[in-house]
């Protein structure tokens, strides 16, 4: 198999692996491969926990290109949030929602914000931090995708087949519970975003949207006529997602944790609803649940 062949599936693989509806920017692989003087690749934290067997613990984020934000140059909001602690050892994968609206400390700026703020502040430096900080797990690295690169990822597959969890009309398109549906690209994108629509189910009903369409996304991404779409796949990936795991990086987790992703375990917090000082709505995790959620994804790198 030629070497481009390899690197879409591998990077098809990680994609499933990691549970994101997202491809990967090529030239990000380039850049972040580094070398020393004399031309040798140095050994990055993520090989070395590969070599040794260790788990890795992965933040993957779905940002949306928002033009009036961009305009008020107010930065790229976080849609999506979520953890992958993957352990190679006993070949296990948890998988952690965190809801956008979760009120936290911003590490940029300590002000109480939705935690989706931190990226528009400081990109994924600050978004992980911020995590760290307000629920004490680690995070090896990163990976995000833009939802107009979602949008394109299904349209190139042909479309996505789920069965709806609730009833419910967004931005044109209509759902209704227990109808068997084949999206395309846009009703994908309107499938996974909707939230405050009549029906929809708040968060905790477009969290289990998103898992849905990430297992619709994998089980497509496993045909093999799709394989033959490469180029399509590539031009998507240059343009609608970063990171900072280097082309190495993906070959080391491929190698080691690819058979990780064959149990999955999907994690969420429960809380409650609140309206802040400042008259906006937030998530506020209940403490308990969050300690006992957190230290289940925890275990799962030790």
């Amino acid at each position: 198999m030629k070497m481009r062949s390899k690197l879409i599936l591998i990077v098809l693989f990680i994609l499933i692996v990691l549970s994101l509806f997202s491809l990967y920017k090529i030239s990000e692989f380039k850049n972040s491969i580094h070398q020393t003087k004399d031309g040798s690749e140095v050994t990055s934290k993520i090989q070395k926990q590969a070599k040794n067997n260790e788990p890795i613990s992965i933040a993957l984020f779905g940002v949306d290109s928002n033009k009036e934000r961009a305009k008020e140059n107010t930065g790229q909001r976080t849609d999506t949030i979520i953890l992958a602690s993957i352990d190679p050892k006993d070949n296990k994968t948890k998988l952690l929602t965190i809801p956008r609206d979760t009120r936290s400390k911003i590490s940029s700026n300590s002000n109480y914000e939705k935690i989706s703020h931190a990226y528009a502040y400081g990109g994924p430096e600050t978004a992980m931090n911020t995590i760290e900080n307000n629920f004490d797990v680690p995070i090896d690295a990163y990976a995000t995708v833009d939802m107009d690169g979602f949008e394109e990822t299904v349209d190139t597959l042909g479309g996505l087949t789920i069965e709806s969890n609730a009833t419910f009309q967004y931005n044109g398109s209509e759902f209704e519970t227990g109808e068997t549906t084949k999206l395309d690209g846009k009703s994908a994108l309107d499938y996974v975003r909707s939230r405050k629509q009549l029906g929809s189910g708040g968060d905790e009903g477009r969290t289990e949207r998103q898992r849905q369409v990430i297992e619709a996304l994998a089980k497509e991404s496993d045909n093999k006529s799709n394989i033959l779409k490469i180029n399509n796949f590539m031009d998507i990936i240059e343009n609608n997602m970063k990171t900072d795991l280097s082309l190495n990086d993906i070959k080391s987790i491929y190698t080691n944790y690819k058979s990780a992703s064959k149990n999955v375990d999907k994690l969420s917090i429960q809380g409650n609803n609140m309206i802040g000082a400042d008259g906006l709505w937030y998530f506020e995790p209940n403490i308990q649940d969050k300690k006992q959620t957190v230290q289940e994804y925890n275990d799962n790198l030790k």
